[in-house]
């Protein structure tokens, strides 16, 4: 009866296994159907948009034809200056925007690059100014040339005696690159 009942539990576990592997296959979708779909939707939600648009349009056109046909131009004319009115206000508003913008980012730059960047679109202002800005520093050395192999001592007599540990990690750090070991091996 053990051997029974073991081969038992072993057909549940199988079938089991074979539920779960199902579930999985039905619930993936590969990614090449998922973007798909995807571009689809996108599609169709541009195309709502444009023929909602144009519903709005038409509608707004043949209000103003009722307007025109009743004889009230005064009302229609009314509308037009508040819409121009307050398109004019946005549009007012973003360039006093891009203005500020532009001299925010021009005000990172150098004196002399300002000039040569200030007539650059917007957008490709702000791509230049990060790309500048996210440069790393460059590594320039202030002192005496020929210093920098001395740890900035006169000389590497002076490094050695001023800053023995110093000395040393400088000579093992040259030993390694193969230009220096040769000098510093004498």
């Amino acid at each position: 009866m053990e051997e029974k009942q073991v081969e038992v539990q072993d057909e549940k576990q199988d079938t089991a296994t074979t539920a779960s592997e199902e579930k999985q296959t039905v619930n993936t979708v590969p990614y090449a159907r998922f973007s798909e779909l995807v571009d689809e939707k996108n599609s169709l939600k541009s195309e709502l948009n444009e023929i909602k648009k144009s519903i709005a349009n038409d509608k707004e056109s043949r209000r103003m034809k009722e307007l025109e046909s009743k004889g009230e131009y005064d009302q229609a004319i009314s509308e037009m200056t508040n819409k121009y009115e307050s398109a004019q206000k946005k549009a007012d508003a973003f360039d006093q925007y891009q203005a500020t913008r532009r001299e925010a980012l021009l005000s990172k730059l150098q004196e002399d690059d300002r000039e040569i960047y200030a007539d650059m679109r917007l957008e490709k202002l702000e791509a230049h100014v990060d790309k500048v800005s996210n440069r790393p520093a460059s590594k320039v050395q202030v002192g005496k040339p020929g210093r920098e192999n001395t740890g900035g001592f006169e000389s590497l007599k002076e490094f050695a005696l001023k800053d023995p540990d110093g000395y040393k990690k400088m000579r093992n750090e040259k030993k390694k690159a193969s230009i220096w070991g040769d000098i510093f091996e004498s």
